[in-house]
Formats: structure tokens, sequence, C-alpha cells
């Protein structure tokens, strides 16, 4: 497997959830359902090349609650709107009768990746595998984005928001065994993502409630501890 640098690099990547998240405030001000964001990443390794894949959704519930139409999270959702996207990335809507988002797929070989397609990749250096996470450039939008609350609206946010979880799906042909993941604290303090054995891969639980945190961590990549 081809090995590179360590540092992932920050591109337009986060930009692909951006409008996801200003309906968020909006609709968690119905407090009545759980799983009202879903959030899955990906990564695997076959040929040479990395196969990524992400998906975001919300719940159409809550679109209703909020008496909003869940068709105007699609407007922005082009690939001339999010950036700097790889050339070969596949873009489709997810519309079923309980969400509404975006799933995007991506096949990048790390020997002929530019610049902006390297911030997709993992970063491999001896038993450290560096993952980019597609939320956590956006991680200090999300908490800003409920700063104006009063205390009582942003207590019941977060206590709505802790049922909700980001998994992030890492193929054996990439991580054989993994030892630990977590995201670096910036303090010195790091936090330890829950690791679970899927079979054909493993599953990093991620609370979505800890993105509220971006002071205290670095989300733009997850560290994984390879044995």
């Amino acid at each position: 497997m081809t090995k590179i640098c360590k540092k992932p690099l920050v591109s337009e990547r986060s930009k692909i959830i951006k409008h996801l998240i200003k309906f968020l405030p909006m609709l968690l001000l119905s407090f009545f359902l759980t799983s009202c964001v879903d959030y899955v990443q990906t990564v695997g390794y076959k040929g040479g090349k990395y196969q990524l894949y992400y998906k975001v959704t919300l719940s159409k519930a809550l679109f209703a609650l909020a008496d909003s139409d869940p068709e105007e999270i699609f407007k922005d959702f082009d690939k001339e709107a999010m950036g700097e996207l790889p050339k070969n990335v596949q873009i489709h809507k997810v519309n079923t009768d309980l969400e509404v988002g975006t799933e995007f797929s991506i096949e990048l070989s790390p020997k002929s990746a530019n610049k902006d397609e390297i911030s997709f990749l993992p970063k491999i250096e001896g038993k450290k595998c560096y993952i980019p996470f597609l939320l956590g450039g956006e991680s200090g939008e999300i908490a800003e984005s409920f700063s104006s609350e009063d205390a009582e609206s942003q207590t019941m946010t977060q206590a709505f928001l802790a049922s909700a979880k980001c998994r992030i799906m890492l193929e054996k042909n990439l991580a054989p065994k993994i030892e630990t993941a977590y995201f670096e604290g910036r303090g010195g303090q790091n936090y330890s993502i829950p690791v679970f054995d899927y079979g054909p891969a493993y599953c990093l639980e991620i609370p979505f409630i800890v993105l509220f945190e971006n002071g205290m961590y670095n989300f733009n990549q997850i560290v994984v501890i390879l044995k």
C-alpha cells in the first residue's frame, strides 16, 4: 500500500455538508424524534486506489415538524457549489420515505492525486493512520449555529443530539487490526473513539454531541493506531 505524507491538507471538502448544517437549528426546535442526523463515511483500499464513500442525511419527519420543504436541501447540492471536488466524484441525492440528504463516492490513487484530492485521502506513517473527517471542518459552525439559543434550549439540543452518531467504516484491507482510535486533544488530552469489529470492516462511532467541543479537539482527522 502506498504511504503518503502524515498531515492532511485542508481543502474544500468540508463545504459538502455546510448546506445541511444550516438546517439544523431550525429542525432541532422540535425535540420529539431520535436519529435526526445520520452521517456515514467508509474508507477502503483496493488495486492501488482508495475507495471513499460518504452519506449525510436528515430526518424528513423533522422537516415536517418544522413546516419546511425537504426539497430545499437539494438546491445547492451540485458540483459547482461544492467547490473543488475530484473530477470522478459520483454524487446522488438520498430521498426516501424517512430521510433526505446526499451521498457521494470517490475512487482516488495516491500516486496521481492533486492537491485538493489529497485532502480526502488517508495518510499512513508507521502504525498511525490519519483519516480525514468530513464533518471536522464544519464542527465550529455546528457549535456556533446553536450559540444564540438560551441556556435551556442549548441543554435540550445537546441532550437530543446525544443519540445521534457519526459512523466511520474502515475496511480491513486498509486497517487489518486496530488498537485504538482518537481525536487529538488541543490541550494534550485526546478523545477516545469506540471501535467495533463489523467483520469485513471496523466501525468507529462518534457521538454527534462531541463536535460541540471543537475548542478541545482537532476534528479534521481521526488518528487510528494499527496493531
